[in-house]
Parts: C-alpha cells; sequence; structure tokens
C-alpha cells in the first residue's frame, strides 16, 4: 500500500485546473491539440512545483497569484533545472519547452482575464532553411513552358509533382511510397496520407488529409496519365501513386537478376534516387537558364535562383519545421484535418 502523500490540491491550482479543462474543452477551430497538450502539460508542471516546492509563499492563494511575476520566475527557475518534468526525466527544459510554457501561461491569463507579465522568452531558433517560394516558382514556370511544349520529360512530370507533395505534406520518402492513388481526391485538391511508425510507437499513426496548392494539383494532373501508361500494361493493377519508368535489375537471394518491368511502386530508397537525380537535373538546367537570362517563362526580370538540395530528408525537415511555425502562429489549430482509421 502506498504511502505517498495525496498531492494538494489549492485554490490556485483548482482554478487552474478548471481554466485548462475549459480550453481544451473548445473545439480544434478555435483551440489546436498541441496548444491542449501544452495546457496540460503546464497545468501538470505547476502542480508539480507546488506541491514540491512551493513557489512563493501567495501562489496557493488564486490564479492571479500563480501566476505573478515572483511566481512565474521561480517556476520557469525550477522548469530550466528540469525539476518539474512529468516524464521522468531530469535534464532541463528546452528553450523551445520553456517559450511553450509561457505560451501556455498567456493562454490561461488571457481566457481567465487574469493579470500576466509575460518574462522574457529565450531566443527561438533561427527557421530551418527551406527552398524560397521564388524557387519553387520559377521550377514550377519553367515546367508549365516545357508542358506547354509538350517536352518535358517524364521523370521531369513525375519528379515535380512529388516535390509539389513534399512541400505541401512534409512527406517522407517512407509515406511517399506508402500512397496510393486512391488517396487523392477527384479533383486533386486533397490528399490522405499516413506516415510510418515511428521506433517506439505501439498504435497506428492517424491519417492526416491535406489540401493540395494549385501548382502541385497541375503537377499531379500532369503526373497521373503518365502514371496510368506505365501501370496499363502490368498483369496486376497497381494501387500505389509513385510507379518505376524504367526496366530495373533486380537481384533475388539466390543471385539471379530479374528484371522488373515499368510501373511497378517505388520503394522508400527509390523514391529517394528519384528525387536525388531529378533535382540534380533540374538545378543544372536552371542555372543555365539564369545565366542566359533568356527564359521566356519566366519573364525578362528573373529573381534570384537558390538551388534545390538533393537529399529529401532536409528539406523535409524544413518543410517540416515551417509548418510547426505556420500553426504556432495560428494559435496551434492545425492546417490538417486528421482522420481516425487506416488508410485505404
Amino acid at each position: 500500500m502506498s504511502t505517498a502523500p495525496e498531492p494538494t490540491v489549492t485554490p490556485s491550482l483548482a482554478a487552474l485546473s478548471r481554466a485548462v479543462d475549459e480550453l481544451c474543452a473548445l473545439p480544434k477551430e478555435q483551440m489546436g491539440a498541441s496548444r491542449k497538450k501544452h495546457l496540460r502539460a503546464l497545468e501538470g508542471a505547476f502542480q508539480r512545483a507546488v506541491n514540491g516546492f512551493g513557489l512563493t509563499p501567495d501562489a496557493y492563494d488564486d490564479l492571479a497569484s500563480l501566476l505573478a511575476p515572483d511566481s512565474v520566475a521561480e517556476f520557469l527557475r525550477l522548469a530550466a533545472r528540469g525539476l518539474i518534468r512529468g516524464d521522468g526525466k531530469t535534464e532541463p527544459e528546452s528553450d523551445a519547452q520553456i517559450r511553450a510554457r509561457i505560451r501556455a501561461m498567456e493562454i490561461v491569463a488571457e481566457h481567465t482575464r487574469t493579470p500576466f507579465m509575460r518574462p522574457e522568452m529565450p531566443p527561438a531558433p533561427q527557421p530551418a532553411p527551406v527552398v524560397p517560394p521564388v524557387t519553387r516558382a520559377l521550377l514550377l514556370e519553367h515546367f508549365k513552358g516545357q508542358v506547354e511544349r509538350s517536352i518535358s520529360e517524364p521523370f521531369r512530370v513525375r519528379f515535380l509533382a512529388m516535390y509539389g507533395v513534399v512541400l505541401d505534406t512534409a512527406a517522407s520518402s517512407g509515406t511517399l511510397a506508402g500512397q496510393h492513388v486512391a488517396h487523392l481526391a477527384r479533383d486533386l485538391s486533397t490528399l490522405r496520407l499516413q506516415r510510418p511508425r515511428g521506433g517506439r510507437q505501439t498504435t497506428e499513426p492517424p491519417v492526416e488529409e491535406w489540401e493540395l496548392s494549385p501548382a502541385t494539383r497541375d503537377a499531379l494532373a500532369a503526373y497521373l496519365p503518365l502514371r496510368d501508361q506505365l501501370t496499363k500494361p502490368l498483369e496486376h493493377p497497381v494501387k500505389h501513386l509513385w510507379v518505376s519508368l524504367e526496366h530495373n535489375n533486380r537481384r533475388l537471394p539466390d543471385g539471379d537478376v530479374v528484371q522488373d518491368p515499368p510501373g511497378l511502386p517505388l520503394r522508400p530508397r527509390g523514391v529517394q534516387r528519384v528525387f536525388a537525380r531529378a533535382a540534380q537535373v533540374l538545378n543544372e538546367e536552371m542555372e543555365k537558364l539564369l545565366a542566359e537570362r533568356n527564359a521566356p517563362q519566366v519573364g525578362t526580370a528573373v529573381p534570384e535562383w537558390t538551388p534545390m538540395p538533393t537529399r529529401l530528408e532536409p528539406l523535409r525537415r524544413a518543410v517540416e519545421d515551417e509548418l510547426r511555425q505556420r500553426e504556432e502562429e495560428q494559435g496551434g489549430v492545425h492546417q490538417v484535418i486528421v482522420l481516425r482509421g487506416r488508410t485505404s
């Protein structure tokens, strides 16, 4: 039988819990899932701080005293030392975690109309390098010009559709390899995807539905007829969205080599090779066009060109950071519909 003392529920903690309950009951359009998670984490951290360390003498009285400057300063000092974490770890909380704590306090204070003097925020990290909009615009304008003149090669058509999906959804090579044509809306306005299960993740990841940009829709509209041509001759139907363009040699366990036909599903490593090859070729072509300064499809005033990375993962992470920052700016409201269940 446990002899651990029951945690004390002070008036200030009770008021905090009521406020967090009310905020977490709001629909996701008003309060996103990540914000709710931060609010619950703040509630638990304040409970551990008050019961384990006391904070300041008047932090027990009401919510205003709990969020008073001296109490908050002591709370953040404990957090910075890793003393009020809820995950059993003892490492100091990161700057990002401290910023999340402070933002959660602001939300509680605003909701309850409690005076709150925001402490100094830890400096935000520099944004991860991401392919700038002008680079993407140049690529897509160049692609449209090629399509209009019917000179676009199949690997460029496939790559630019894949590239657009990555920029819209931060999909990894594993996610791309798992996508089916049926996951696309009929009008190509949205795409459902299910990210691969993480190393320690025991439950099936949720199915997400992302809105696709007009440029990505155009790229997919050009790619899908090509895909149909590649998969039609095959004996069995192919569900996967991304398929091979050429014959591929595959070595069997017994050492024999067989030749696979075009139109078969790409695996994650195949997606990575596609990205590396196409990005390198497009970079070289765009550099040549910009050097000549006579590319009619991008106009006479040519913006500065930034080459895209030839590896998918750095770009995916940069896009993921950009999407996360956008979510934070919009109050934690996801820019994606999260669907329960499995992909079809």
